[in-house]
């Protein structure tokens, strides 16, 4: 699912300082942080399906913090209102296994289809800067909310594309990011245990420095990069069980927003055992 996520929750020096390179570079940053900082907050929680602006870094200037709203829109989305009511729920992620492909087969169609992701995936790609994410998992019939971070409590970066779209009457226009996922590693096929038969477990795409550089290289081909972005090991990773995101007021499904919801919490019934090191090497 990969849904939803954290950031901008640490000092806005620490990611300033992972993007410039000069004091100069890093004191502009920290001004561009602190001025989002202070008018939205840090986002301890968001889900992808409240369309919240995520910090992006994009190919073309990548040491400018950019923000860009959460689910990619195509140019044949007429207006926001049509949005809203059609396709507010897609192109949130992209699976990095088609992304690359200029058509899509749909099943409902029986025909193949324009990619949406396509052309921003040759064109426009980016990093996403969040500082956790958080996925289901199940025991029995009950699910759990698991927070994964960095063991090192650094950013996480993870590979986006983006798209700047414009209404047909040209009045409306909006910046648009979506997330890459892969396949899941260890910990996280653990966690997310019940993932759509169609999909299996999955991850966002979370870069190394290595990986990053790669991902922003617009002189690679589609082939180069897929070589290139792996799956991020799970030893640099950690996974906890954390409280419920979200609250029911009526028939309306609201997600929380508050430091508690990076703290770990304890559930009597629920086993989630790390595999041991002889366990690992067993495969």
């Amino acid at each position: 699912m990969c849904y939803d996520v954290s950031y901008l929750t640490k000092k806005v020096k620490k990611y300033a300082e992972h993007i410039g390179e000069t004091t100069s570079e890093i004191d502009k940053l920290e001004k561009q942080l602190e001025v989002f900082v202070k008018s939205e907050g840090p986002v301890y929680h968001t889900t992808a399906f409240d369309h919240r602006k995520l910090p992006v870094l994009t190919a073309e200037d990548p040491k400018n913090i950019q923000f860009y709203h959460w689910g990619l829109m195509p140019h044949f989305i007429k207006d926001l209102d049509q949005y809203q009511q059609r396709y507010s729920a897609r192109y949130l992620n992209s699976r990095i296994e088609t992304l690359f492909n200029e058509t899509m087969f749909n099943d409902k169609l029986n025909r193949d289809l324009e990619n949406p992701f396509y052309r921003s995936a040759v064109e426009r790609r980016c990093i996403v800067m969040l500082d956790a994410y958080f996925d289901w998992h199940w025991q029995g019939k009950n699910s759990y909310n698991f927070l994964i971070r960095r063991k090192d409590d650094e950013p996480m970066f993870v590979a986006g594309i983006w798209r700047h779209w414009q209404s047909k009457s040209g009045a409306e226009s909006r910046d648009t990011v979506s997330l890459i996922t892969t396949d899941a590693n260890t910990l996280c096929d653990r966690v997310h245990n019940k993932p759509k038969a169609s999909e299996g477990p999955r991850q966002l795409a979370m870069m190394d420095d290595e990986m990053k550089h790669a991902w922003l290289n617009v002189d690679l081909t589609s082939e180069q990069l897929l070589k290139e972005v792996k799956v991020y090991p799970d030893s640099n990773l950690e996974a906890y069980p954390v409280k419920k995101l979200f609250e029911q007021h009526g028939k309306s499904r609201i997600s929380l927003n508050d430091k508690e919801c990076w703290e770990e919490k304890k559930f009597p019934e629920l086993v989630f055992d790390k595999p041991n090191e002889d366990q690992m090497s067993l495969f």
